[in-house]
């Protein structure tokens, strides 16, 4: 099932009562855990979702865990059912959860949220994904700019296929409209392969996503990845000119961050322990090989740095969605 949103809408988002109370307390000693639960906002093959997954797997290989941590996936709400399973285990030292942009975003735009970003504990940051624009192989935009400018000409002709309303690729798409005047649709899925579908069978003209999401496609010459969003040109796509090379006003666009955090008054001694297992799972080769196969840029955080950086991203974001006019009211 897809849908289609008008971007610039107003945004609207139903909050789902959760429960159950997921798998029980297991002892600890010393603040390490003898299991661990790890929660995402998405569905199966959400970015969320394979993240956790890769992270578990690489803590397994490099022998930093040596038990399975199972993915819970809560999708309610755009981040707003994770926060909510996440406040309801308070205290807890089990619980982990996958973190992005959408926790900041969700709450922001919608009246009476019983969560937000500040009532989760803060674990570490991990990485950012560089943004970039990309189109079909065959696509007469050679340029971000061509893009724009034809979506500028032909006012909500174009579509974009995305995530979620809230995540940063739907924001950032919303602000380059903004911005240049242009109009165009945002086409919804759940997670990136059914996204990347969606561009090569042509229901979308343009897709904003992480280098990663686009790498296999690249490779075999189906997809062209056509600016990078920054002000900066990437490592892994040295020939791609960034939107502000190209033109586009791009200061102060959101940035796809990744990290976890836990519940609220988890102890200070469990947050220590996944903080390191964290910062010594970043050090590894298979990490390294990881990021710099999607093209990720590792940027670890401590879990007080990681703080301070959700508060900044926050007071960021919120003067965006103020800007677009998806704030409540």
């Amino acid at each position: 099932m897809r849908t289609y949103f008008r971007l610039g809408a107003g945004l609207a988002a139903a909050v789902l009562v959760l429960g159950g109370c997921g798998i029980a307390q297991r002892h600890s000693a010393n603040g390490v855990p003898s299991r661990t639960e790890a929660v995402v906002h998405t569905g199966p093959g959400g970015g969320s979702d394979v993240f956790a997954r890769q992270v578990v797997k690489m803590l397994q290989g490099d022998k930093l865990i040596d038990a399975n941590w199972p993915v819970r996936n809560e999708t309610a709400g755009s981040g707003i059912g994770a926060m909510s399973y996440l406040k309801s285990r308070r205290g807890r030292e089990d619980t982990v959860a996958a973190v992005t942009p959408t926790w900041i975003v969700t709450p922001l735009t919608l009246d009476g949220a019983a969560v937000s970003i500040s009532d989760v504990r803060p674990i570490a940051g991990l990485l950012v994904e560089p943004q970039v624009m990309a189109v079909r192989a065959d696509s007469k935009y050679g340029t971000a700019a061509d893009f724009i400018a034809d979506a500028h000409a032909r006012p909500d002709t174009l579509v974009q296929v995305g995530g979620s309303i809230t995540a940063t690729d739907s924001l950032t798409g919303q602000a380059l409209q903004a911005r240049t005047q242009s109009k165009w649709s945002f086409l919804t899925f759940a997670d990136s392969g059914q996204r990347i579908a969606a561009l090569l069978r042509g229901d979308a003209q343009m897709m904003i996503g992480s280098t990663g999401d686009f790498s296999e496609q690249v490779r075999a010459g189906a997809i062209r990845v056509v600016g990078a969003v920054g002000d900066k040109r990437l490592p892994a796509l040295p020939d791609v000119p960034t939107l502000a090379e190209e033109g586009v006003p791009s200061q102060g666009l959101p940035e796809e961050f990744r990290g976890f955090v836990g519940p609220p008054d988890m102890p200070a001694q469990t947050v220590t322990y996944y903080q390191e297992l964290l910062r010594r799972l970043t050090s590894q080769p298979d990490w390294q090989k990881y990021a710099a196969e999607d093209g990720d840029v590792t940027r670890f955080l401590d879990a007080g740095q990681f703080r301070d950086y959700l508060g900044q991203q926050q007071a960021s974001l919120k003067k965006l969605v103020d800007q677009l006019g998806l704030a409540s009211h």
